[in-house]
């Protein structure tokens, strides 16, 4: 951290102790899936928006707490990285990390590697995989689990935020955005992708979504999902409707579902599309979504879709007003940034300074450009659609 936070008048500000026989920490670390490999097969996967979300936080955690906030990461940790280099070869990466994703088998290194950089610490997780959830919930490691928010048709990406603190959780539920907000920013996105473009697709249609196939939600029972095994479903389920569009992921068109999907019925399969998603899930004629799980099967709802999935999905959410639970996510915007948030999560673990109500000005798009991750969102919205959908035989 720059000297420019630790300056004499943060110290002389007031703090709220935590409650008595709370568990001290002595700082904040954040983590993510540190044994998800690179595309090489490499350890680090996740670093970089690891590193992202260290820098996007840190500034406020410190005004929260005046605790500094360190990442642990696999490129920075030379040890770290050459312990997970041993387990599996590049060439084998994915496959280890699939199989260790629900729980990574305990042993020294585990201990001495990643557990003694978490203890006496407060980790904040960036979609922490379930391995690293068991470990910190057995070793009493304070946490908060971050990750983006499945429903991104909003003005601005938003997050969703878990504690394993009932108070807590409450807490954040009291500062997420209303699902109402949802509901009706979907009509306006349905009403100006009906107003400025046309359907080429039957009525009651189906559209398939794909998904990358070596992404963290195709992991099931140890392995990358299959759809082969449920090719009799998924026929099934495309035999329902009058047509079948096949909707691949902008970075992965190859994903098994596709390939099932395109062997229904002579006459039902109207081919492939890469048009918004948002422009087809907002025509009348698309009636359904079929997917393994992707973050549609979260939004298709919110226009009017019935959803078809092949595995669990990986989140539940929350919204203001809903009960707290220690096992649903809440939906939160850019408050994530603030010192605020930060003030809730770590009150029960280290003293903080009270809360001071800094929201940041509204400003669409905040974290988008912050990620540089727009999903082709800009299409319908700074770009508008330019075009029809064009099928691909």
């Amino acid at each position: 951290m720059g000297t420019a936070l630790r300056q004499e008048p943060h110290a002389r500000r007031r703090w709220i102790k935590p409650e008595r026989n709370a568990p001290v920490i002595e700082g904040v670390v954040v983590a993510g899936d540190l044994m998800r490999p690179d595309g090489n097969g490499r350890p680090g996967g996740t670093d970089r928006p690891t590193l992202w979300l260290l820098n996007a936080v840190k500034r406020s955690i410190y005004l929260a707490s005046g605790m500094a906030t360190e990442a642990v990461t696999a490129t920075t940790d030379p040890p770290l990285h050459q312990w997970i280099e041993t387990l599996r070869s590049p060439q084998d990466a994915d496959a280890y990390w699939a199989s260790v994703h629900d729980r990574l088998p305990w042993s020294a290194a585990v201990e001495e590697l990643i557990l003694e950089r978490l203890r006496r610490r407060f980790c904040v997780g960036y979609e922490m995989p379930p391995w690293l959830v068991r470990l910190l919930d057995e070793n009493a490691v304070p946490y908060v689990d971050l990750r983006l928010h499945p429903v991104r048709f909003l003005d601005d990406l938003i997050f969703a935020a878990r504690t394993p603190l009932i108070e807590t959780q409450a807490a954040l539920l009291a500062m997420s955005i209303l699902e109402s907000e949802v509901i009706v920013t979907a009509g306006l996105r349905e009403a100006m992708c009906r107003f400025i473009s046309e359907a080429r697709v039957p009525d009651n249609t189906v559209l398939v979504a794909g998904q990358r196939r070596f992404d963290a939600t195709q992991i099931v029972g140890g392995g990358f999902f299959d759809a082969e095994p449920f090719a009799a479903d998924i026929r099934a389920i495309c035999g329902r409707y009058g047509g079948v569009v096949l909707k691949p992921h902008p970075l992965d068109r190859q994903h098994s579902l596709l390939t099932v999907a395109s062997q229904v019925l002579p006459g039902r399969l109207f081919g492939v599309i890469d048009d918004n998603i948002y422009r087809m899930m907002a025509l009348p004629q698309i009636t359904a979504v079929l997917t393994v799980n992707s973050g549609v099967a979260y939004e298709a709802p919110y226009f009017g879709k019935r959803v078809h999935t092949l595995a669990p999905l990986s989140l539940r959410l929350a919204w203001r007003g809903a009960e707290a639970d220690t096992a649903s996510h809440a939906s939160m915007n850019d408050v994530v940034l603030t010192p605020d948030f930060w003030r809730t999560v770590l009150a029960p673990h280290t003293a903080v300074t009270p809360l001071d109500g800094m929201r940041l000005p509204p400003k669409p798009n905040r974290l988008r450009i912050a990620l540089d991750s727009f999903w082709n969102f800009q299409q319908i919205d700074t770009d508008r659609i330019p075009r029809e959908a064009v099928m691909q035989p």
